[in-house]
């Protein structure tokens, strides 16, 4: 790759809008007329919330996609977890070394691959209103939910905090005076069961409303391990996964509401089950002869996770403002323990699946404690006006406790390392918008937060205690957005933004259990804060009497001091980085089109192009067995330069498309067949750049064949997802034995629903 100069931000900023305002703007212009209303039947127009308040997702200047309640339910009807979001939307990918417990997402190529349960994420997820900000609380289900929307790019005036990369927001259907209720009951492949259930409704009508709804996945084992010895287990990579919900809104006057939910969850399965040995050397393809369902591993593999949630939320319209206030205190507690290397130490290859003499490498993480307690203050004007403004503040409080354990043969643990930080933030913010003229909007937002936080580590055994023992960090920066929308025909607008957010700094110990060139007596290692700056311009747009809905935005981010984590190279070390600088490009455009009463085609795609930009920036390469393309610091130093890599998990290109049609066959009853498709092209796993650790594209598609009777509420369906059954490697463990583990085949199933 070519070593381009950066542009220079007022440069990115005009070509940006030479490459999309003004084209969109000359030829839209003519179509300036008001068009006629759209004739039945026209699609819905999507309404969203990305700003706290209900909109048209066309007249909200973001880079935003809204899948609904229905579409979720279709994705996971196989279990799948929240990661079933993964290439769904534009720019959007996600992935797991932890299973069902510790998503990591990705948006426009911006995220952290770093595994440890203290990581910060620049991916958001906002359930309810309510900021998720470890990873293992971002891993609940997503059941009974009215919809998901993925905002792109930096929402930190916003949302909470830790959003330059975007924010994924999930809302529950909330509690109504409407009694209804839903059963859905899915059975596949594997025993895979997934039943769902809600039903809510009026108590007192007009005054109290309720909604509950459970979920229950399970799943058998599946995967075989090999390995005799009877101390080990024999089937693994099942799971029984249960979570319910439930709410109470109370309307005490007309202009007053209080919302009260409470949320749970308990799973119990096992952990991610890494495969030695399973990438062919000199290729970043499975070895000849791979069998999913197989393994041979020396380890016992486990994991159980529970969470307990409570969120109070109050609405009260004071006239000229309405008050929000909402209170939340999120709890975790989880387990994972498995073998990490992937392999059986005790047969060495070409018998077993242990790489180059080998070696045995157990561990278990666990948070015996993870409590969150959240408080946002918001006010907001009211009325119909052209200036509509909101401000208050956020404060965030976070204690975390993860223990680390590294087993030796016996079972016996050799290492053990307890980790515990306290965070704290608080922030103020605003912002406004005004209608210039009827066509023309201006929006700006303003938020200021400072962060705090008190890092420290122990370690048993063979450790030594690292000096200081307790750590702190503290950081206060803004978050900025200011944004133009010009509405150039009643169905078509073009807008401009330009924001930023931040990441606070981060601080790691786990290398007090190693030497990896740390001064004597001090095993810390710490990431400066990183801040990302964001131009963004795009179109939306509905066509042809509402037939058509088209939208497309350009982007360009900067982030200063990006937060990295080195891994592995021979060993499980791990450092935290900063790159100078890094650098993301691209665009996104998405589409839904009804050609006929009976059939909606959907469809999105993005390209995003990401580079790390830090001449001096080296980590250690990957250990024995692979094969390195970064250039090497010096003659057998082990430590390789990573400028103009592409970010880890950062595919360049993401597409999905979606199709259903449905044919009446009597009054109220119908036949469907919908099907979905997403790729994503290969990603870098790590830092480096290896040839084994480059995985390959994915392609994953889903087809659903169904009956729906609308006047009795029943719906009987067939369905498969990963209907190709492509097997890749998605994820890997750098040590020195290509270890790595890859996507679930392919599903089959039938599943019945039933409403009222």
């Amino acid at each position: 790759m070519t070593d381009r100069a950066p542009l220079s931000l007022p440069k990115r900023a005009r070509l940006l809008l030479t490459a999309g305002i003004i084209p969109a703007m000359s030829a839209l212009a003519q179509a300036r007329a008001q068009t006629p209303p759209a004739p039945s039947p026209a699609i819905e127009q999507v309404v969203v919330t990305a700003e706290h308040r209900a909109e048209k997702a066309k007249d909200v200047p973001i880079s935003i996609t809204q899948l609904s309640g229905r579409t979720i339910a279709d994705l996971s009807a196989d279990g799948e977890d929240i990661r079933a979001l993964t290439a769904e939307v534009p720019s959007l990918y996600a992935e797991s070394s932890f299973g069902r417990t510790f998503p990591r997402f990705y948006i426009r190529g911006l995220g952290n691959s770093d595994y440890t349960y203290n990581a910060q994420q620049p991916v958001s997820v906002v359930y309810d209103d309510v900021v998720e900000e470890n990873a293992v609380l971002k891993a609940f289900p997503l059941f009974d939910v009215a919809d998901v929307e993925v905002l792109r790019g930096p929402q930190g005036t916003l949302f909470g905090r830790n959003t330059p990369a975007g924010v994924i927001k999930i809302d529950s259907v909330m509690p109504s005076d409407d009694y209804n209720g839903f059963a859905n009951l899915s059975y596949g492949t594997f025993n895979t069961v997934n039943f769902t259930a809600g039903v809510g409704g009026a108590i007192v009508p007009q005054k109290l409303d309720f909604r509950l709804a459970v979920q229950e996945e399970r799943r058998d084992d599946w995967i075989t391990n090999l390995n005799p010895d009877p101390k080990y287990q024999k089937h693994l990579e099942g799971y029984s996964d249960f979570a319910a919900k439930g709410a109470i809104l109370l309307k005490p006057a007309d202009d007053l509401d209080m919302l009260l939910e409470i949320n749970g969850r308990d799973l119990d399965g096992t952990a991610r089950v890494f495969r030695g040995d399973i990438i062919q050397p000199g290729t970043n393809k499975l070895v000849p002869g791979f069998k999913v369902d197989q393994v041979d591993i020396d380890g016992d593999d486990t994991q159980q996770e529970t969470q307990f949630a409570t969120h109070f939320t109050v609405n009260d319209d004071l006239g000229p403002v309405k008050l929000t206030s909402i209170s939340a205190w999120e709890h975790a507690s989880t387990f994972s323990r498995g073998d990490v290397d992937g392999g059986n130490y005790q047969v060495p290859p070409p018998l077993g699946l242990e790489g180059l003499g080998g070696f045995e490498d157990e561990t278990s993480d666990s948070i015996p404690s993870l409590d969150q307690l959240t408080e946002e203050i918001r006010i907001s004007t009211t009325g119909t006006g052209p200036f509509y403004n909101q401000g208050g503040f956020f404060a965030f409080h976070e204690n975390l406790r993860v223990d680390s354990l590294d087993y030796q043969v016996s079972g016996v643990p050799d290492i053990s390392l307890y980790q515990r930080q306290a965070t704290t933030s608080f922030g103020v913010f605003d912002s406004a918008t005004y209608k210039i003229t009827p066509d023309l909007t201006a929006g700006a937002g303003l938020r200021v937060s400072t962060d705090h936080k008190a890092y420290s580590v122990v370690c048993d055994y063979t450790c030594a205690p690292p000096s200081p023992n307790l750590v702190h960090t503290n950081y206060t920066g803004p978050s900025f957005s200011v944004n133009l929308d010009y509405a150039v025909t009643p169905h078509a607008n073009v807008y401009g933004r330009v924001a930023t957010s931040y990441l606070a700094p981060a601080l790691d110990g786990r290398n007090v259990e190693y030497d990896f060139g740390f001064p004597a007596g001090n095993a810390y290692s710490e990431a400066k804060a990183e801040t990302t700056l964001s131009y963004e311009i795009g179109l939306k747009s509905t066509w042809f009497d509402q037939r058509l809905d088209f939208d497309i935005d350009l982007y360009d981010w900067d982030t200063k001091n990006l937060q990295l984590t080195a891994v592995g190279g021979n060993g499980p070390g791990n450092e935290l980085l900063n790159a100078s600088d890094a650098i993301g490009q691209g665009f996104e455009t998405q589409f839904t089109v009804r050609p006929t009463d009976n059939l909606i085609l959907s469809g999105s795609g993005s390209y995003n192009f990401t580079e790390i930009r830090d001449p001096n920036l080296v980590t250690a390469g990957c250990g024995d067995g692979c094969h390195m393309e970064n250039e090497q610091t010096g003659p057998a130093t082990g430590y390789y330069y990573i400028n103009h890599n592409s970010l880890p998990n950062a595919p360049r290109w993401v597409i999905d498309a979606r199709a259903r049609y449905t044919q009446p066959i009597a009054d109220g009853k119908d036949i469907y067949i919908s099907t979905d498709w997403s790729y994503r092209s290969d990603v870098n796993f790590f830092l480096y750049k290896a040839v084994e650790f480059t995985g390959q594209s994915l392609v994953q598609g889903g087809l659903r064949i169904g009956y729906e009777d609308h006047t009795h509420g029943f719906e009987i369906a067939a369905f498969s997802r990963n209907v190709l059954n492509q097997i890749k490697v998605t994820g890997a463990i750098d040590f020195d034995n290509l270890t790595g583990f890859v996507n679930d085949p392919r599903v089959i199933g039938v599943e019945g629903k039933y409403k009222f």
